[in-house]
């Protein structure tokens, strides 16, 4: 018999139910302004803050730092994953790709420059990519995680933004919740 391998999402949903039995919901954070427990899981690479299924994967693992790279962007940035340090797999999926536009017998469509001129065409069936990251504890040779100092009051800037919304807010003295 075939050893097969689970589902992505299965797996990640195993080990969350894991998690959950032994008391941990690792979305649930303390909440201190600016520490980096409290940020959801990013890229520091791209820039770009992981998702869905790939940021409960990722928020699971239990690192305080919230920065993932995979092994080549570590090493783009001068650092080194540090070795025996086993990855994280997370999944990407690709809905559109970039293609090279083609005159009628086939040839590329060059621009002005003499470079093939590129447009970006919707997959008729999006596909999906595996990666491996690595989180910053696990690479040496990265800056240390710079803490951002809140310049903001979050109760002001939430009483502004309830102001701005025209919303009505009524408070009765019911012992009960109502949105």
């Amino acid at each position: 018999m075939a050893d097969t391998k689970k589902a992505f999402h299965e797996q990640v949903a195993e080990k969350l139910i894991e998690q959950l039995r032994q008391g941990t919901a690792p979305w649930q954070r303390p909440w201190e302004a600016g520490e980096a427990a409290s940020l959801l899981p990013i890229n520091p690479t791209t820039g770009k803050r992981y998702r869905g299924i790939n940021a409960i994967q990722l928020m699971s693992q239990g690192r305080v730092d919230q920065r993932w790279l995979t092994y080549k962007q570590a090493a783009v940035a001068g650092a080194q994953v540090r070795k025996g340090e086993h990855g994280t797999a997370i999944q990407y999926w690709k809905f559109s790709e970039e293609q090279t536009r083609t005159d009628e017998s086939g040839k590329p469509v060059l621009d002005a420059q003499g470079r093939p001129v590129k447009a970006e065409v919707r997959l008729e069936r999006p596909r999906v990519f595996f990666a491996t990251v690595f989180n910053a504890e696990q690479i040496d040779g990265l800056p240390p995680m710079q803490r951002r100092e809140q310049t903001w009051d979050a109760v002001e800037r939430a009483e502004a933004i309830l102001q701005a919304s025209g919303v009505v807010i009524q408070h009765g003295g019911q012992n009960r919740a109502f949105y």
